[in-house]
């Protein structure tokens, strides 16, 4: 190999890791100054998630899909919000294995071979973000003492991959999918309180296509991630609900007119309807660096961590 052929990897070998730099610099520009978590005024409650999901099995035999009990997404290790079943359309069928029998167990649908499929269900927060108001506060916060002024970045949301079930079974083809997303928000201080508020749950590569208040989107917190966002400005002690709707792929927003309200498909009952509610663990923030965000979602890895 000649001297030419040498220099010339390695200034391709300096450019991309030039850029791999600038990606994880740019991408998580904004410091999050820690807090004391007991002197938030912002706490959420009564979050809830309607999502209807068009599926195809590709396989030559029936297969089987069914909701789940317990969410991570980019929240911290350990920590989950838990959900009951409030609804199905079709009525969903009790599985055969359950990895949430404090929940109520687990409910799904089968699907035949070759067989395109749209479910509808409704699922509501049970402990933490239900009934127990709180908020997702950052992990790892910067601890440094700043003077005379520090940013105030407001609350952060949390983020996951809606084609998981795909990667978990690569037989069973997400074609559509659309998540409303509703939550009450509360000021617990007894002054009025400003700052920005982020949904609590948010899809990844997806499209925000309705919001109640009007949002914004911060797509700068995560990779790949549109976050639902609002300017929050609250009296004493009042409370105000929000509504959010995303859609995924992208490219199935492409018509105006997606969504222009909110579309709670599922019935008030289903045969997980009795579902008990019990506390959830304590909710937690988003981690980890996401400078190979897009080769986490073609590789399929379940639950990626994304860089803030």
């Amino acid at each position: 190999m000649n001297i030419v052929k040498i220099c010339a990897i390695l200034i391709v070998s300096i450019l991309v890791f030039s850029g791999i730099t600038e990606l994880s610099t740019s991408s998580g520009a904004e410091t999050w100054v820690s807090e004391d978590p007991a002197a938030t005024s912002y706490k959420i409650s009564d979050l809830t998630a309607t999502i209807a999901v068009t599926v195809k099995n590709t396989n030559n035999h029936v297969q089987y899909f069914k909701m789940s009990h317990v969410y991570q997404g980019s929240l911290s290790e350990g920590s989950t919000i838990n959900w009951s079943i409030a609804g199905t359309k079709p009525t969903a069928v009790k599985m055969v294995k359950s990895r949430s029998p404090e929940l109520g167990g687990d409910y799904g649908w089968p699907i035949k071979a070759g067989e395109t499929k749209t479910v509808c269900f409704q699922l509501n927060a049970v402990g933490k973000m239900g009934g127990i108001p709180t908020y997702i506060a950052k992990e790892g916060s910067d601890e440094g003492n700043y003077w005379p002024l520090i940013n105030e970045p407001g609350l952060l949301g949390s983020w996951f991959q809606p084609n998981e079930l795909e990667i978990l079974n690569p037989s069973l083809d997400i074609k559509k999918w659309k998540g409303t997303f509703t939550f009450r928000l509360t000021n617990y201080d007894d002054q009025k309180v400003y700052g920005i508020v982020r949904a609590p749950v948010v899809p990844t590569n997806s499209k925000l296509v309705y919001s109640s208040p009007k949002a914004f989107v911060d797509s700068k917190t995560a990779v790949n991630t549109n976050i639902a966002a609002w300017n929050v400005v609250m009296a004493p002690d009042a409370s105000e609900r929000f509504v959010y709707t995303y859609v995924y792929p992208i490219s199935s927003s492409s018509s105006s007119s997606v969504a222009k309200t909110p579309s709670l498909c599922c019935p008030k009952s289903s045969a997980a309807s009795s579902t008990k509610s019990v506390p959830s663990k304590e909710t937690g923030v988003p981690y980890g660096l996401f400078i190979v965000g897009a080769l986490v979602t073609v590789a399929g890895i379940g639950y990626a961590r994304f860089m803030r």
